[in-house]
């Protein structure tokens, strides 16, 4: 209900479970957001030409963006802070933390297209604090799933396809 007693119309309620499932990356925000602040007193440019840079960075910042919708689509069921099930499904079949690597393309992404040194050299405090957030995670899941999440994470790899690993669709 909302505050003046009306339901909130279905698609409203859907915009809202699939916002609430993309989760906010604090520490590639605070890793970038550091990176800019040391940029401006001590300016650490990439080498090479501004259009180099872009060339790669462009497309890492597509690739992340459509790995971060692609995952918010097979989640679009599940609220991710407190699932009632597993989600095997879409980039979940190939990897187990597709919103993961979308972040880390955005990020990596975001510091080529940029030609910032700053923000590429915060990707691996960044990624390492990620990867910790990870294994919190898995904890949690094979608390909850037991031996369900076991037979999945035994089966879809962490973060990229194992080469010849095909998804199921």
């Amino acid at each position: 209900m909302t505050a003046s007693g009306e339901r909130p119309n279905r698609a409203a309620r859907r915009r809202w479970v699939i916002l609430s499932n993309v989760p906010v990356p604090e520490a590639h925000l605070i890793g970038l957001g550091i990176a800019a602040c040391l940029r401006r007193g001590h300016p650490w440019t990439l080498p090479g030409p501004r259009s180099a840079h872009r060339l790669v960075g462009l497309p890492l910042i597509a690739a992340g963006v459509c790995h971060i919708a692609r995952s918010v689509r097979a989640a679009r069921r599940v609220h991710l802070a407190d699932p009632d099930r597993l989600v095997m499904t879409g980039p979940y079949a190939a990897g187990r933390n597709p919103m993961y690597v979308g972040w880390a393309l955005l990020h990596v992404g975001a510091a080529v297209a940029g030609g910032s040194g700053w923000a590429l050299a915060s990707f691996l405090p960044v990624a390492a604090c990620m990867h910790g957030e990870v294994l919190r995670e898995e904890r949690a899941l094979t608390d909850a799933f037991g031996e369900e999440y076991r037979r999945y994470r035994a089966t879809v790899p962490r973060y990229l396809p194992r080469p010849g690993h095909r998804a199921a669709r």
